[in-house]
């Protein structure tokens, strides 16, 4: 069915929105028609200096009332995606809802059973694999290029979180508060990807998380997550946090293949394929992942496909199951963490509603 615009709808006006009111502004067949702040002055800032002059609400149930507006896109925090994922299904809008999906299995459960109900599709904002080295990487794959994918090897450095560091939105990464700390705020980022990247699905993990430099309220600045997936690849993923950010080629994913290694980094220039000893192969970005460049080019990428599943009726990029299945992955970690032992996924009934170490009586509130 041929849809000519589709109208947009931002709840919350924090970090992360600009990139989705840019994808909205930007892509065919789109259009910002609305946001939803409870600080409505930011909101009408924001809207006054909006090429498209979005209508601007407080309350983010007026916004679904809106009839201008059919698909939304939640920047809430964790604690807060089901509530208003359920709420927009029961609408009739399409949803897009930034990671990580929710804090527990349940919520995640619930949310996909609320976009089925109401017939609408539900897609999450895991957009790293949309970067343009990772959509290059699974070409060279699927190219038969490196053979069958035998193990992925994340690495991630980064500068511990330190109390004196922690900002007003600590809130997406507060360990030990349901839904929280990095290795599913961002650790859903990395086996998303990987994920992407095997064309596997981890099956049993197994995880070591800690804070060496962080107390108090940060989150965890040190983990090593190993995932043995159905096809017998293993994907390891590590966040290794130290006291200074020192900036390194190696941030990102080495593919190990039957046939040759690739790596691909968060670099501009392509990626790097490797046969024997010897030979080592440059692999440019192909021309239309060029064109959309920089890194808020996996926004765009990422929207222009929801966009384009809606119009066609097809499944979302990232469906509410693959976001599911990322929350799922770290719940298993830190299981795996506080009972030493190897998780087999998937989780069983019984941690459901699990949502991570809880240290803190209290979910943090979101601030801007």
């Amino acid at each position: 069915m041929k849809i000519e615009t589709l109208g947009y709808g931002i709840i919350a006006c924090g970090k992360v929105s600009p990139r989705h009111m840019d994808a909205a502004e930007q892509i065919q067949g789109a259009q910002l028609v609305a946001i939803a702040d409870q600080n409505v002055e930011k909101a009408e800032q924001i809207s006054a200096e909006r090429e498209s002059k979005p209508a601007v609400y407080q309350d983010y149930q007026d916004l679904l009332q809106d009839k201008n507006v059919d698909v939304v896109v939640i920047c809430l925090p964790t604690q807060l995606h089901a509530e208003v994922t359920i709420a927009a299904a029961k609408a009739k809008k399409h949803i897009y809802c930034e990671k990580a999906m929710a804090p527990t299995l349940k919520e995640c459960r619930d949310m996909i059973a609320a976009a089925d109900d109401s017939g609408v599709k539900l897609t999450i904002g895991q957009s790293t694999r949309f970067q343009a080295c990772y959509i290059q990487a699974r070409r060279v794959i699927e190219a038969g290029q490196i053979g069958e994918v035998i193990a992925i090897d994340g690495a991630f450095p980064s500068k511990a979180t330190l109390a004196e560091d922690v900002g007003a939105d600590f809130w997406r990464f507060k360990a030990g508060a349901q839904g929280h700390g990095w290795v599913v705020n961002f650790g859903c980022h990395y086996i998303d990807t990987a994920r992407y990247l095997a064309g596997e699905e981890p099956r049993h993990v197994s995880a070591y998380v800690a804070n060496r430099f962080s107390v108090g309220q940060t989150p965890e600045d040190q983990f090593l997550i190993t995932a043995v997936c159905d096809g017998q690849a293993i994907i390891t993923i590590g966040q290794y946090g130290t006291l200074t950010h020192t900036a390194t080629r190696t941030n990102g994913f080495v593919i190990y293949g039957t046939e040759g290694v690739l790596e691909a980094y968060w670099r501009p220039d392509g990626l790097t394929l490797e046969r024997g000893a010897d030979e080592t192969v440059p692999i440019e970005l192909d021309e239309d992942l060029k064109r959309d460049g920089g890194w808020g080019g996996a926004w765009l990428r990422i929207h222009r496909e929801f966009r384009q599943c809606i119009e066609d009726d097809t499944a979302p990029p990232v469906t509410g199951r693959d976001g599911m299945l990322n929350v799922e992955w770290a719940m298993a970690a830190y299981l795996s963490n506080e009972r030493r032992a190897w998780m087999d996924l998937p989780l069983g009934p019984e941690f459901y509603e699990y949502g991570g170490p809880k240290l803190y009586e209290e979910v943090p509130v979101a601030q801007e």
